[in-house]
């Protein structure tokens, strides 16, 4: 069943998807009104992957993985619906 949550994201690394034993499928929507940077739990304005602002993504997270979001400033809300594969 899936699941969905709006995710407050901010400058310190928030989880967007937290790592569970099962690969999940994941939806991204940036709702929130600027740029967020998406990766692994080290992700930084600099090493992240770029999703602006009204920017959707799908993307596989493997068992045990989690994905993590930043902003360079500010704060923005990010929607994320995942399905456990």
């Amino acid at each position: 069943m899936p699941t969905s949550a709006q995710v407050s994201v901010g400058t310190t690394a928030a989880v967007l998807v937290a790592a569970t034993g099962f690969d999940q499928t994941v939806w991204l929507h940036n709702s929130g009104g600027g740029v967020i940077y998406i990766g692994a739990a080290n992700v930084s304005t600099t090493n992240g992957y770029k999703l602006d602002n009204g920017d959707k993504m799908q993307l596989p997270v493997g068992d045990n993985e989690g994905l993590y979001g930043v902003t360079a400033s500010g704060t923005n809300t990010v929607c994320v619906l995942k399905q456990i594969n």
